[in-house]
């Protein structure tokens, strides 16, 4: 495993860092817990393979993420592993410093390394981040032992990241960066020159960047080692995540990161190659967080974007029709879940961290698919 400085902190990461959001669950909607039995060793595989960095957050898979992490780290040098977990500001002050309590007894330490503001944009962050006192309530945690760093996350424009970065109050923060969305490479670079850790997310997009393309890199590399080799090369990033759900996945990636330097000639030539095959897609970028759901009228919103991206990439003939047709017209129909039950609440818009016009997309994928007749696909 590679390691790099993160800015100012004193820390040495791993350029891989285990993301804790997509790991093994049990259970649906609201009753969807993190599967410990499984999750567990996962965690404790990237440990033991070198991981030093793990992410995780109050709101992950119900509220049960940091359980995991917690769980995972039992009988482990603590001094060896940096945590990293977010909350956050939906709530009145008081309550703010109650979840980081319980935080830090789920998380089974007596301190957090990176402890972020969780999706802070910069009008948060104006009007109530600061007058509200939430960055006194922090930095009065850290000044008790309890911080070690005070972070951010954020899916606001660069224009706004970069304000919040000025402000001087933060160590480090957590933004999204890949292949097909390299639209924050002036914050991270500024991030850097002002001594801030950049971690990473999204080098993937959650899995539709390589899912998406019909890429064969050479050299024997696989899509998902090309995308992160893509970040991994990027001299201002400290961490990059991933979100591993198998031990497969854990594998691969690490060996991965264990290769550090700059992109070859064949790798340049063969990401040219993919970006040329998921052009189009820049206002369609769904990540499948999950943040938008549930929808209240009970619209599965992530799959119906991922077939909109099949449809967009590949049209709505042939190698689409087959798959996606049967499981849009034998699942999501049948469910109640397909694109054409969107009223357009617009309730999924303020959650989305991408901004994707759901409603819209939605009218889009409803009005591809209505042509085709579930007899035609049975």
């Amino acid at each position: 495993m590679k390691y790099r400085d993160f800015g100012r902190s004193g820390a040495r990461v791993s350029l891989l860092g285990f993301g804790a959001m997509r790991l093994p669950v049990t259970g649906e909607g609201e009753n969807q817990r993190v599967d410990l039995d499984r999750a567990v060793p996962l965690l404790q595989q990237g440990l033991d393979a070198g991981i030093n960095y793990l992410d995780t957050a109050w709101a992950y898979l119900n509220e049960t993420s940091e359980t995991a992490v917690g769980a995972a780290l039992a009988g482990r040098d603590r001094n060896r592993v940096y945590i990293s977990t977010k909350n956050p500001i939906n709530t009145e002050p008081v309550e703010y410093r109650k979840r980081l309590d319980s935080q830090l007894r789920k998380l089974k330490t007596d301190y957090i390394d990176f402890y972020h503001i969780h999706g802070l944009n910069w009008t948060v962050y104006q009007y109530k981040a600061k007058p509200k006192g939430y960055l006194d309530l922090l930095l009065k945690a850290k000044a008790e032992g309890l911080i070690r760093h005070l972070s951010f996350s954020s899916h606001d424009t660069p224009a706004n990241i970069m304000k919040l970065i000025l402000t001087g109050d933060f160590d480090s923060m957590l933004v999204q960066f890949n292949l097909l969305h390299r639209y924050n490479e002036a914050a991270i670079r500024l991030a850097a020159e002002k001594g801030m850790g950049v971690a990473v997310m999204g080098p993937m997009g959650g899995g539709r960047i390589t899912f998406l393309s019909r890429l064969k890199p050479r050299e024997g590399r696989s899509l998902a080692e090309l995308a992160l080799r893509f970040v991994f090369s990027h001299p201002h990033v400290g961490v990059t995540l991933s979100g591993m759900n198998t031990p497969e996945m854990i594998e691969e990636n690490v060996k991965t990161a264990d290769r550090d330097g700059p992109l070859t000639a064949v790798e340049k030539e063969d990401i040219t190659l993919m970006l040329d095959q998921i052009q189009g897609l820049e206002d369609l970028y769904c990540t499948g967080c999950g943040y938008c759901m549930p929808c209240p009228q009970g619209v599965d919103i992530p799959t119906n974007l991922l077939i909109l991206n099949y449809i967009r990439i590949y049209g709505s003939q042939k190698n689409f029709q087959e798959g996606f047709v049967q499981l849009y017209h034998k699942r999501l129909i049948p469910q109640g879940q397909a694109a054409e039950a969107c009223i357009e609440c617009e309730t999924c818009l303020e959650k989305c961290p991408q901004q994707i016009a759901i409603p819209e997309r939605m009218r889009e994928v409803a009005s591809e698919l209505s042509r085709f007749k579930p007899e035609a696909v049975a």
